[in-house]
């Protein structure tokens, strides 16, 4: 598939060889934070725990990128960001995108079910992939955690947790505007901000962002590019903090997402994929595909300081509604289209006090509470041979959820810690689908109504042990267990009453680990080794039979290796950093898997994927960059960076068929620039996947095309100007 195979295995030798870990971008909290007037002016703060923490002393094998690299690379979502962290992969799909860690996540076939990878946005929940359609606002930070975090993180984060922090008001006056053009393929993004004190106790922060973004997949039959995107987003954060040891931030932000046409191409080889594609629609239904999608998000944290200790409140209200039409069969004929539509809407509120830092035993506790409500509606056309129909779904769901949650850490001694949490989450779902068939659809098909209803109780403890084996080195142990909630399959046209309901998915981990700052800390290494198991993980495959996805819980599997990051200042101006990560992901148990590719007599009943590899697990990524500033003058800097990210081969549905499945490959960007010394103002070129690799994230059997494979394929090379004034 990729136009680059053997160069990019030359590339995973040389990374090996040279023990050049792979790079997650340079991480860098904004000087907003509490932990920019440190001592340390390379420490990098997070809150995976609740707490400001240096990532140095976390005891969670994590990735932190910064705002300021995620707006020089041009990266505007998690699409983009995926490659760039190891062990993290984004399925981008038809319907919803999925979050995977570590090999492990949510296959987006049933799109009523969570996310397997908790999203938190400004600590509220999100365990639908379309809530936070702007995640990459105006942000100062991204935390992407991996293994279990259900102990203190919380609801369905059995195999990671992804944590966005936006950008807080400041005390003092600030602007930024930012502009880019794509030349390759057309398309511009435009950001403002503006942040400053409204008096002595309030300051406020406004941001937006538009973007109007050609496609790079060529349409034969209906003409143009797909797909084409316009989005639009704000955002209004306003804090008061009197100085009497209580704050309040509020935050609120809405915007829209519009996207023509689909980046689905479909083909009869490896070989075949040219990002062209022939769909011509469904007449009297639909032309081009489109995906329309709204979103309003609000938040209010407060912390009170009483005593010693903080208690902090965090109310959250999530909701977003998305309409879309696709021609499924991806191909010229009018056989086959389907319409998604969803509503939702979320309240939460999590409670917790913290105590001091400062004695033998610190702790924190608290609680967590939403509710919410989920309708789906889908529509599905066949035209072809036999069937000529409709079959139309609706489906809603009632959901709430609460827990409790504890952790304490104990200083045994200055130099060792025990670290032990707990979280109790109770879980109540009730489900309703109606379904509505006219004309000859499929015989297996059916018009009858499902209903259902489940409560799940579930304990998630984790333990650890950490041990400053000198000033700058920090060696751990973990274990955690974490789990994801079961649910109902959302409008599907095949499902019957048994099949309507999946099991709770639940995941334990060892880890092990070293964080070591040396030179003067200019050196940063970590290092984590781990094993999770996982039960009943909860998978979604393409049937050709009923020309469906059916989601069902697979047994048990099994995801292992090692990763390793660096951070390198070898002088002033210049840093290397990089990351490498080793990732061996398999079925352990999966019996009625979808059949192999490679054996045609197989029956499915009969199917065990035992020993298989997990498909979008790939055995090997990593990526190294550097990142330079010379002055040219007294005014004007030189800037640079760029590198390489790597991805070895992987399979990207259940069946196995090397024909839908992703070689391996290499990608290089560069960022060339200038920029004033006072950094006021800059101007780059920004180049991305410069080789031009062709490259897939999802693939599948296209519906009604016996023997074709639809792939989701991936941008192309681009190349952007890029402004920036702040002030």
């Amino acid at each position: 598939m990729s136009n680059g195979k053997a160069y990019g295995v030359s590339v995973r030798a040389g990374l090996i060889a040279s023990s050049a870990l792979l790079l997650t971008v340079p991480a860098t909290a904004q000087e907003t934070t509490k932990a920019a007037e440190a001592e340390d002016a390379n420490m990098i703060v997070v809150t995976a725990q609740k707490r400001e923490q240096d990532v140095q002393d976390v005891p969670i094998s994590m990735t932190v990128v910064g705002g300021e690299q995620l707006s020089d690379l041009g990266i505007k979502d998690f699409t983009e960001l995926d490659r760039y962290v190891p062990n993290f992969y984004v399925q981008t799909t038809p319907g919803n995108n999925a979050f995977y860690i570590r090999g492990i996540g949510s296959t987006p076939g049933n799109l009523a079910f969570e996310q397997t990878v908790g999203l938190f946005v400004d600590g509220i929940y999100g365990g639908h992939a379309r809530q936070f359609q702007a995640p990459f606002l105006d942000v100062e930070r991204i935390e992407v955690l991996r293994g279990p975090q259900g102990a203190l993180v919380g609801k369905n984060t059995s195999a990671g947790a992804i944590s966005v922090v936006s950008a807080r008001p400041t005390r003092d006056f600030r602007a930024a505007l930012e502009g880019s053009y794509e030349f390759e393929l057309g398309g511009a993004r435009l950001f403002g901000m503006v942040s400053g004190p409204l008096s002595d106790a309030v300051s406020i922060r406004v941001a937006g962002q538009y973007e109007d973004g050609d496609g790079y997949i060529e349409n034969t039959q209906l003409g143009g590019n797909e797909t084409k995107r316009k989005s639009l987003f704000g955002r209004t954060s306003v804090l008061i903090d009197p100085g009497n040891g209580a704050d309040l931030l509020i935050r609120v932000e809405g915007g829209k997402v519009d996207l023509t046409g689909t980046a689905v191409e479909r083909f009869s080889t490896p070989d075949d994929p040219d990002r062209k594609r022939a769909t011509g629609g469904f007449p009297g239904f639909m032309d081009k595909d489109y995906d329309n999608t709204n979103n309003l998000n609000a938040s209010a944290t407060a912390n009170i300081e009483i005593g010693d200790h903080v208690l902090t409140a965090i109310t959250g209200f999530s909701s977003y509604d998305f309409d879309k039409k696709v021609d499924a069969d991806f191909g010229p004929a009018p056989s086959f289209a389907s319409r998604f539509a969803e509503k939702f809407s979320q309240m939460s509120q999590e409670i917790r006090l913290a105590s001091p830092t400062t004695g033998r035993l610190e702790y924190i506790v608290g609680g967590y509470f939403h509710i919410n409500d989920y309708d789906l509606f889908g529509t599905t056309l066949i035209n072809s041979g036999p069937f000529n129909g409709r079959s139309d779904r609706a489906f809603r769901q009632e959901n709430l959820a609460w827990s409790a949650f504890g952790s304490a850490t104990w200083h045994v001694a200055d130099t060792l810690r025990l670290i032990g949490s707990l979280r109790y989450t109770f879980d109540r779902k009730t489900a309703t689908q109606t379904r509505a068939n006219s004309g000859v659809v499929q015989p297996s098909w059916l018009a009858t109504a499902l209903a259902g209803r489940r409560v799940e109780r579930e304990w998630d403890p984790s333990a650890a042990i950490q041990w400053d084996a000198g000033r700058n080195a920090m060696l751990y142990a973990s274990y955690g267990q974490g789990s994801k909630a079961g649910g109902f399959i959302g409008a599907q046209a095949t499902t019957t009453q048994a099949q309507f309901e999946i099991e709770a998915e639940d995941a334990e981990t060892l880890e092990v680990g070293a964080k070591l700052a040396l030179l003067d800390r200019r050196l940063r290494f970590n290092i984590a080794a781990y094993r999770t198991d996982f039960t009943n993980l909860q998978v979604s495959s393409f049937d050709a039979v009923s020309n469906s996805f059916i989601t069902s819980n697979a047994g048990k599997a099994r995801s292992q290796g090692i990763e390793a990051d660096f951070v390198f200042q070898i002088a002033n101006g210049f840093a290397l950093n990089g990351s490498l990560a080793y990732l061996d992901a398999k079925f352990i148990d999966f019996p009625g898997a979808p059949c192999p590719f490679t054996n045609p007599t197989c029956v499915p009943a009969n199917n065990n994927a035992a020993g298989r590899p997990l498909p979008r697990s790939p055995e090997w990524s990593g990526t190294l960059f550097a990142d330079m500033a010379l002055p040219l003058s007294g005014s004007v800097d030189f800037i640079a960076n760029g590198g390489i990210t790597y991805r070895s081969s992987a399979f990207l549905e259940e069946s196995f068929n090397p024909a839908a499945a992703q070689d391996s490959f290499a990608k290089f960007d560069l960022r060339l620039g200038i920029r004033g010394s006072n950094k006021r103002w800059e101007l780059a070129v920004v180049g991305k996947n410069l080789t031009d690799e062709l490259t897939a994230s999802h693939a599948f059997n296209t519906p009604l095309a016996a023997g074709i494979i639809s792939k989701f394929i991936q941008p192309p090379r681009t190349i952007a100007l890029q402004a920036k004034f702040q002030y």
